[in-house]
């Protein structure tokens, strides 16, 4: 095996580190949610405690009682989401400090002569954490909406318990979720979900933001970027149709494009990248179907359809089975490259029958599946644009 480039050990080095920023992301997820968690019995016992009269929701009084829990229930959570916040913005400053010193070592180690890396200034990187937005807002934003949104949802869940006339504990159980699903089916595990996808996006933000702040502090060695996107059947037609593609040094999109996007952006010291990449030429829907195949369970096309008493089975054959197909690739191959080798079934899972099959036999590249904008277009619009793709494929635009 020939011996890698600088910039391939220097690019194995990013996507490497790209891993530990998503673990990282979960990291700062738990923090907050274990600050929160601990103010989750208070609520339940306030709710408790202030509905032990009876239920209902008809008369002044009663409205009053609403509003009164709902202060009571605003200035609980209120404490915790101030130091759950406080930890997210700390967490995200020490990101953006951090993240150019440690690709700034990277490039130092990968690099066969010395080099000497400029590091931006602490007030810019710090800047970057807390005065650029992602997603349309600022990090204090975010944290602010947050805290909104959960304080509506339970408001409007006890309002929607009051006035069915429930009970004390069916409305907290509401509010928090039973004991039997770990509060998975409760109000407050929609926040969960919403500080993981703001944690990850803010991640991914500040450290391709600072990354980028570095990049151009040493455009005298750094001489363009490259997009680079994860290579699975969840990347998004956005990031699969820029896959690949060269930009000067902080121009165009700059990752992460949407909430929970893994792309990242990659720096070439001579303007030249190669080495590997981790790829997944598989679906859930593919191991779901070849797995009832080899086994007789009929028609089958995701994990949910499989009988009774065969998913724990199922997910033992698969992680088997994905170690096999899972594989690095030259660095130089992108999505369209890679997508092009890939089954037509792993081909229609990612993209649907139809543009599959524009894909495939139309010769649409994934670029022409996106506007302007990085919005997915329609059949119809396609239709309307790429004619002659849907001849070349046998298909009739007309009929879109």
């Amino acid at each position: 095996m020939a011996e890698k480039t600088a910039n391939e050990e220097f690019q194995d080095a990013l996507l490497r580190h790209q891993t530990y920023l998503l673990r990282y992301a979960g990291y700062v997820r738990n923090r907050m949610l274990s600050i929160l968690d601990q103010s989750s019995q208070d609520v339940a016992d306030k709710i408790r405690s202030r509905l032990i009269s009876g239920g209902g929701l008809t008369t002044s009084a009663e409205l009053n009682r609403l509003k009164r829990l709902v202060r009571s229930i605003s200035q609980i959570r209120g404490q915790a989401w101030d130091e759950a916040n406080q930890t997210f913005k700390d967490e995200m400053v020490q990101l953006a400090k951090l993240e150019p010193v440690q690709v700034g070592a990277m490039i130092t180690l990968t690099m066969p002569v010395e080099i000497d890396v400029e590091i931006p200034t602490a007030d810019r990187l710090r800047a970057i954490a807390l005065s650029r937005p992602f997603e349309g807002r600022i990090l204090s934003e975010w944290a602010a909406s947050m805290e909104a949104d959960e304080l509506r949802r339970i408001s409007n869940a006890i309002q929607l318990g009051m006035t069915a006339g429930e009970d004390m504990d069916t409305i907290a159980r509401r509010v928090m979720g039973s004991a039997q699903l770990n509060g998975e089916d409760g109000i407050l595990n929609m926040t969960r979900a919403q500080v993981q996808a703001v944690t990850r996006t803010a991640v991914m933000h500040v450290s391709n933001a600072a990354r980028s702040a570095m990049f151009e502090a040493n455009a005298d060695v750094i001489t363009q970027e490259y997009f680079v996107a994860t290579l699975d059947s969840r990347t998004t037609p956005i990031c699969r149709s820029l896959d690949g593609k060269t930009f000067e040094l902080g121009k165009g999109p700059i990752p992460p494009l949407h909430f929970n996007c893994r792309s990242l952006r990659i720096a070439a010291i001579d303007g030249t990248l190669a080495g590997e990449r981790p790829a997944k030429p598989y679906t859930e829907g593919q191991l779901a179907r070849e797995y009832a195949e080899k086994n007789g369970l009929g028609d089958v096309k995701s994990r949910e359809d499989l009988p009774r008493g065969t998913k724990g089975d199922f997910d033992k054959w698969s992680r088997g089975r994905i170690r096999e197909l899972v594989g690095p690739i030259p660095a130089k191959t992108t999505y369209q490259e890679w997508l092009t080798g890939q089954s037509r079934e792993f081909q229609e899972d990612t993209l649907g029958k139809t543009k599959a099959k524009l894909f495939r036999d139309g010769g649409l590249k994934l670029d022409k599946f996106v506007n302007r904008n990085g919005d997915e277009l329609s059949l119809a619009q396609l239709a309307k644009t790429e004619r002659q793709a849907f001849i070349a494929a046998g298909l009739n635009p007309d009929d879109f």
